[in-house]
């Protein structure tokens, strides 16, 4: 409510629309069947910006390291860790 307040409902509504296409992203190419949940408190927890440039960086160490594209475990330790550490910077909890 203090969003929709400081930034008016059509903001609100765009960052939402971020957030789905944020998750569905992670979901679609990260998700290695046992991180749905933590992907959704994500999107609903973090930072807009600090999820985009976590799949940035994931995606470049994936490209770095020669991981697969259908090698979804290891791409998904990879993201997980680095939305920890931007919830552990922010004082989020995700367990």
């Amino acid at each position: 409510m203090n969003f929709i307040k400081e930034h008016g409902i059509q903001k609100f509504i765009e960052n939402q629309t971020k957030r789905i296409n944020l998750l569905e992203n992670m979901i679609e190419n990260f998700d290695d069947g046992r991180s749905r949940s933590f992907y959704c408190k994500v999107a609903a927890l973090l930072d807009v910006k600090s999820i985009e440039r976590s799949l940035d960086e994931a995606t470049k160490k994936i490209k770095m390291d020669n991981i697969k594209s259908n090698d979804i475990k290891n791409k998904a330790k990879i993201l997980k860790g680095l939305l920890n550490e931007v919830a552990v910077k922010e004082g989020i909890e995700l367990k």
